[in-house]
């Protein structure tokens, strides 16, 4: 009889099926050309296994991985839907092998083959007691096949003598799988060993899977992207000297670039430089969701569309509108773009660091991302911006990224000397072109006075035509300012935009696209923000107006006036004391940094030396920052902790505080939106708004229907955002961004 190991369905009905013996091919070819010789070479070197063995380890358990569907039991789930266990079913056969064995604990073997195909789909361990099953007879037929198809794919003899033998109770082996896991997790060459034939076999699984169902997406550069293609599609003419240099750079480097001098097109042309075959892969990463969606829109320019992914905790959302608005439905294939965007399967993908090191951490079903990764180059721009503790898991990152010879290209604009060594990057290759240092843009002058005394000086600028930046250090802070120009100065609220991150995500959107709408107009504008600008929006203006902040915050937000540097369009900036500490950690740091900045018209490399000055006094002197060091060193020790605990492999939540969190936050939907009946539920996520815990304690509502979301009734509106009347709740003084 056929074996069958897919189905196709429409309206609940089979339209196509697919024999074991053609899925099982399908697998056998999209396995070996996952396989190249770099990655492959290191692997080899790092677990001290002969690449013959590596791959023929790979072939092996994508032949077999689904024998198990060559079973009574299986062939019911194709014919009426009932529940079976193919992978289970697969071990029985594969229990005997030991061609694939490894030493374990207390001098035991681990069979390696049989725990791939175990778990290529199912993470936990079997519970086989009840389990029956019986093979059909034509699955021998099937079994002594693998001759004649690894000579077929590997082209040549296969010298491995395998015997068709089911063992019917494999429950020792099952029940041990656990700690043969764990045993593999704490050893680092096995893990790799493990993780990257693991990766290769269920990508392959999912590749055949998706070419049934005709929802195959690109995970494969078409053609090899090249320095001239891209620059092709380039905004100017010439390559500046730095882009020139990274686009014949073949290790690892550095880039110290001032802001808006085209450091992202010179990284890109570093990644093409690096990348070695079709299997090779471009990650970029950047701190937020909003850089991270604005950057997959600019590398559609340079890359096929089809070859861009996009990951954050939002994407899929984002995503599935941007496919809709083109295709006019959500279908299957978009469906199966997101199973392979989600595990940097894309030839090139931007991320946020988050979510790249969430998958680095290797839990759950990621060791198709792991795979990946090590066909990547890696480039994460803004490394500056950090917390001490996420700084410490990249460290660690940087560390086994070396191990592995996965190239990472890192930028800033300014970043310290201290923490260079913190990270350990000091002695990394250098890319930095000092002519670009010598530019001036803007007039400096610090007013020892707070901003909320000085509101005179912003209308005078206002009034002198000029688009007026106000950046506060709270949200709180932020709003009052509004407030006050709209109330007491009599600014008209269409000339006025306030800025934060407590407004729902659509409302953010929109409110990012009035302000380059704005500024590209010809009416002046105020914008009230706080650092959520720093490092979220391109913009550019003419006058800014801020609280002081550290120093390395404050010359982020140096590059939002006279971002092209334009000489004659000299921008000005007044920095204000700020008598608070929120929502900073070290009050220290804030004395430090207005004491250093000086007043003045200076060139871009004066705004370095302030950065060292500043931190280098700060490592000697604050305590605070020897604190700090310890979560530097907590988040570097997070790696190894985690794959103790979880077993690398293990189901979980999939949740780690990878940064330093002091104000936990959730996102919630307001009860309006709750009971608008125009607003559908698979819809709700635009509307949910970004809120600290606390506000459950008070406006928390209980939902009689069920949502994904809690719901809290509070007023809100577009232009304010949250329009909180208790003065007594003073979370937003102390909630920055």
């Amino acid at each position: 009889m056929e074996i069958l190991a897919k189905k196709l369905q429409v309206d609940g009905e089979i339209v196509s099926t697919q024999t074991l013996e053609e899925h099982t091919c399908w697998v056998i070819e999209e396995a070996l050309n996952l396989v190249d010789e770099s990655s492959l070479e290191r692997v080899s070197k790092i677990c001290g296994w002969d690449k013959d063995k590596i791959l023929d380890l790979i072939f092996f358990s994508a032949y077999f991985h689904d024998i198990g569907k060559a079973t009574k039991e299986f062939q019911d789930t194709i014919n009426n839907g009932s529940n079976s266990y193919h992978s289970l079913y697969s071990a029985s056969v594969l229990s005997m092998f030991d061609e694939f064995d490894i030493r374990g604990e207390y001098d035991s073997y681990i069979n390696l083959l049989m725990i791939l195909c175990l778990t290529h789909h199912t993470l936990l361990p079997y519970n086989v007691k009840k389990v029956r099953y019986v093979f059909l007879s034509d699955a021998e037929v099937f079994f002594y096949g693998y001759k004649n198809a690894y000579e077929k794919y590997l082209k040549k003899e296969c010298l491995y003598k395998f015997d068709f033998e089911i063992e019917n109770d494999i429950s020792n082996e099952i029940n041990s799988m656990d700690s043969d896991l764990k045993y593999i997790n704490k050893n680092h060459k096995l893990r790799t060993l493990y993780t990257y034939c693991s990766g290769i076999l269920n990508l392959a699984d999912w590749l055949a899977s998706a070419r049934f169902s005709n929802s195959l997406p690109s995970t494969y550069f078409n053609n090899i992207p090249t320095k001239e293609s891209f620059i092709s599609n380039l905004s100017f003419e010439r390559l500046r000297g730095f882009q020139k240099d990274l686009s014949n750079c073949k290790n690892s480097i550095l880039v110290e670039i001032p802001t808006g001098e085209g450091k992202t097109e010179g990284s890109l042309l570093w990644a093409i430089k690096n990348l070695y075959d079709k299997n090779s892969k471009i990650i970029y990463t950047l701190p937020t969701q909003v850089t991270s969606n604005k950057l997959y829109e600019r590398v559609t320019i340079f890359f096929d569309k089809k070859e861009c992914g996009l990951i954050h905790s939002s994407s899929k959302l984002y995503l599935e509108k941007e496919y809709e608005e083109e295709h006019g439905v959500v279908d299957d294939f978009f469906k199966s773009e997101i199973t392979f965007n989600k595990n940097f399967s894309k030839p090139v993908t931007v991320s946020t660091i988050d979510s790249l090191l969430k998958f680095f951490i290797n839990i759950g079903r990621f060791n198709i991302a792991t795979k990946n990764y090590l066909n990547s180059i890696v480039i994460i721009d803004e490394i500056h911006c950090y917390d001490f503790k996420l700084m410490g898991f990249i460290k660690k990152f940087l560390e086994l990224c070396c191990e592995f010879d996965v190239k990472v290209c890192l930028m800033s604009a300014s970043i310290p000397n201290e923490v260079k060594k913190l990270l350990g990057i000091e002695n990394y290759p250098l890319i930095k072109e000092e002519k670009l240092f010598e530019k001036k843009a803007n007039e400096i002058i610090k007013i020892d006075e707070e901003l909320d005394d000085n509101f005179d000086l912003i209308l005078e600028k206002f009034e002198e035509k000029k688009n007026v930046l106000i950046i506060r250090n709270t949200v709180r802070s932020a709003t009052d300012t509004y407030k006050k120009l709209r109330d007491d100065y009599l600014i008209d609220e269409n000339d006025l935009i306030l800025y934060h991150s407590t407004f729902k995500k659509r409302d953010k959107n929109q409110k990012e696209k009035d302000i380059f709408e704005k500024l590209d107009g010809d009416k002046p504008f105020i914008l009230i923000a706080t650092q959520i600008v720093e490092i979220s929006l391109d913009i550019d203006f003419d006058v800014m107006f801020t609280d002081n902040a550290p120093i390395d915050a404050l010359i982020q937000r140096f590059g939002r006036v006279n971002r092209k540097k334009v000489e004659i369009k000299k921008g000005e900036i007044y920095i204000f004391r700020y008598e608070q500490r929120f929502p900073y950690s070290s009050e220290y740091l804030l004395e430090l940094t207005f004491k250093t900045i000086e007043n003045g018209y200076f060139k871009l490399s004066k705004y370095v030396e302030w950065l060292n000055i500043v931190y280098d006094e700060l490592f000697k002197e604050d305590i605070k920052t020897q604190n700090e060091l310890e979560k530097f060193n907590d988040g570097y020790k997070f790696y190894d902790e985690i794959q103790k605990k979880l077993c690398g492999i293990k189901q979980s939540e999939d949740k780690y505080e990878l940064r330093d969190i002091t104000i936990p936050k959730n996102d919630y939907l307001l009860y309006d939106d709750f009971i608008n009946d125009d607003i559908e539920s698979k819809d709700y996520h635009e509307y949910t708004i970004f809120l600290p815990y606390y506000y459950e304690t008070k406006y928390l509502y209980q939902a009689l229907k069920e949502t994904n979301y809690k719901v809290l009734n509070i007023p809100y509106e577009y232009k304010e955002g949250i329009k909180n009347e208790d003065e007594e709740n003073q979370g937003l003084c102390q909630l920055g961004l």
